[in-house]
C-alpha cells in the first residue's frame, strides 16, 4: 500500500488534479464576480459596439427615465439585428434611466398605432425612443447613412437628446428673395434633424421675428431686402439675437440694404471670387477652395476628426472701416497666403499682376458684448461662401463636412455644445491579405516548427520525469 502511495505517477496526477479544479474554481468565481457588472468589451477595428464621447456626454445629461422599444421578431436571428441589440445594450449599461423592451408586432399588432403619424406606419425592426409625451421613431433605413455605413449610433444619440430637451430649438430660414429653396438642402437638413433643430421659412414682409427664433439663416439672394426688412433684421440682433449670414454671390451694389446688416457688425464682402494659388488648398480647380479651419470652438470636431471643408465661389471678408466698440471678429474659415482675387479687367484663372493678394477670411464669427450684463450677447457668423456650401452635391464631395460645420455654427449661436456628430462604421469584416511567400512561411511554421517545438518539449519533459 505504501508503495502505491509513493509511486511517482501517481504523486504527479493528484497534483495535476488539484491544480486543474483549483483552476477552474478561480475562473468560475471570476466569472461570477465579472458577471455582476454587466460589462462587455468592443475589440472590432472600427469600435462599432463602443459609444463615442458625444452619445457619452448626452447619456450623463439625462436625468428622467426613457423607454427604447425594438420593434423585432422574437428570436429573431438577422445578423443586424443582433448588433442592433448589441448596440443598445451599451446604452442601458451607460445609465439606470435607460430600459429596453422588445415589442414584437406580430404579437402586439396595436402597439404601433400611436406613434405612427399621418400616412406613415410604424415597421417590424423600427425602433421608438419615448420619455414623457416626447417620442422619436427610427426607422430600418436610419440605420445606415447614404454611403451605406452603420450610423445607428447618431440616430439614437440624437433621439435620446431630443426626448430629454425641454425646448426644441427653432433656425428660420428668410425666403422672399430668390433665396434657394432650403428643402433641398438635404444633407444640411438631416444633420439638424440629428442635431435636433426644427426649420422653418419665414417671409420678413409679411412677418416679424418669432419668438422662438433661436437663429437667422440669410442665403444668397438675386434680389435686395427692403429698408424695412433689413431693420427687422437688425432690431432682431440688437436685441440678442442670432444670425448666420451666406452671402457668397451676392451683389453688392445692388444689395445696399441686405449688406447694412453685415456693415452693421463691422464686416463686408470683398468684389470677386477667391482663386488658390496653392495647388494643395483647392480642389480640381482654384475656385474651389479647400479653406483652412482655424482654432475655435465651432471647428473643434472638425479639425480632431481631421475634416476638410469646400468652399465653391467664395468672396473674401474683410473688416469695415468704421466699427462700433465692443465687437469681436474671429477668423473660422480663411485661405492660404497664395489665395488671390482678380481685379477688374484680369481674364486668366491664373494670378496676374494687380489682383488682390491673400490670405483672406472667407467665414467669421462676430460677438458684440456691448452690454454691461455678459448674459446679453449678440452673435453672427458671416460667411463669403456661396450657396454650394450647404448644396448636398459638394457637401458630399468633403463626407458631410459643411454642413457639419453650418450645424457646429448653429449649436454656438444657441450657446450649445452638444452637436451630434458621430462617425458612422463599417460592418464589413476586414480580410488580411496575405503575400503568397508569406504563406508558405505562415504554413511551414505553423505545420512543422510550432508542433516540433511542442512536441521535443514535451519528449524532454517526459524524459525528465523517467529519470527521477
Amino acid at each position: 500500500m505504501n508503495k502505491l502511495f509513493n509511486d511517482k505517477r501517481l504523486k504527479y496526477g493528484t497534483y495535476s488534479v488539484v491544480v486543474t479544479i483549483i483552476f477552474i474554481a478561480i475562473l468560475i468565481v471570476i466569472n461570477l464576480i465579472v458577471g455582476q457588472f454587466n460589462k462587455s468589451f468592443d475589440f472590432t477595428e472600427e469600435e462599432i459596439f463602443s459609444l463615442s464621447d458625444e452619445t457619452t456626454s448626452v447619456i450623463d445629461n439625462i436625468k428622467t427615465d426613457i423607454n427604447i422599444y425594438t420593434l423585432f421578431r422574437t428570436g429573431s436571428s438577422e445578423a443586424i439585428i443582433s448588433r442592433v441589440d448589441q448596440v443598445i445594450d451599451r446604452y442601458t449599461q451607460a445609465s439606470s434611466h435607460i430600459k429596453v423592451e422588445n415589442m414584437d408586432l406580430y404579437l402586439h399588432p396595436d402597439f404601433g398605432q400611436k406613434y405612427a403619424s399621418e400616412g406613415t406606419s410604424i415597421d417590424v425592426n423600427s425602433i421608438i425612443v419615448e420619455s414623457g409625451n416626447k417620442f422619436r421613431v427610427i426607422n430600418y433605413e436610419d440605420y445606415f447613412n447614404d454611403n451605406g455605413r452603420f450610423s445607428l449610433e447618431s440616430a439614437l444619440t440624437s433621439a435620446l437628446q431630443y426626448v430629454n430637451m425641454e425646448v426644441t430649438p427653432t433656425i428660420y430660414f428668410v425666403t422672399g428673395h430668390g433665396e434657394p429653396d432650403n428643402s433641398n438642402f438635404t444633407s444640411l437638413n438631416d444633420q439638424l434633424t440629428l442635431a435636433n433643430y426644427t426649420s422653418k421659412t419665414i417671409n420678413l414682409l409679411e412677418s416679424d421675428i418669432p419668438s422662438d427664433c433661436t437663429a437667422l439663416v440669410i442665403t444668397p439672394v438675386d434680389r435686395d431686402y427692403s429698408e424695412a426688412e433689413a431693420n427687422k433684421v437688425l432690431n432682431y440682433l440688437n436685441n440678442d439675437g442670432r444670425a448666420f449670414m451666406l452671402l457668397g454671390g451676392v451683389d453688392t451694389t445692388k444689395c445696399v440694404n441686405l449688406m447694412s446688416i453685415a456693415e452693421s457688425y463691422g464686416v463686408t464682402l470683398e468684389n470677386g471670387y477667391v482663386y488658390e494659388g496653392d495647388e494643395s488648398s483647392y480642389m480640381l480647380y482654384p475656385y474651389a477652395v479647400l479653406p483652412k479651419i482655424e482654432d475655435h470652438d465651432i471647428n473643434t470636431s472638425l479639425i480632431a476628426k481631421d475634416y476638410h471643408t469646400l468652399a465653391v465661389a467664395c468672396q473674401g471678408i474683410v473688416n469695415t472701416e468704421y466699427q462700433k466698440q465692443g465687437l469681436v471678429i474671429e477668423p473660422l474659415l480663411t485661405t492660404s497666403s497664395d489665395a488671390y482675387i482678380k481685379a477688374e479687367g484680369n481674364e486668366s484663372a491664373n494670378k496676374e499682376a494687380g489682383d488682390i493678394e491673400g490670405p483672406f477670411n472667407i467665414t467669421v464669427a462676430v460677438t458684440d458684448s456691448t452690454y454691461t450684463d455678459t448674459s446679453h450677447t449678440t452673435k453672427l457668423i458671416v460667411s463669403g461662401c456661396s450657396y454650394y456650401l450647404i448644396d448636398p452635391n459638394t457637401d458630399s464631395m468633403v463626407n458631410d463636412a459643411n454642413s457639419t460645420f453650418v450645424v457646429n455654427a448653429m449649436n454656438w449661436l444657441n450657446d450649445s455644445s452638444d452637436n451630434i456628430s458621430i462617425t458612422s462604421k463599417s460592418l464589413q469584416n476586414p480580410s488580411i491579405v496575405v503575400p503568397a511567400g508569406t504563406e508558405t512561411q505562415i504554413k511551414i511554421i505553423s505545420w512543422f516548427v510550432i508542433p516540433g517545438i511542442l512536441f521535443a518539449a514535451g519528449f524532454i519533459v517526459w524524459v525528465i520525469r523517467r529519470n527521477k
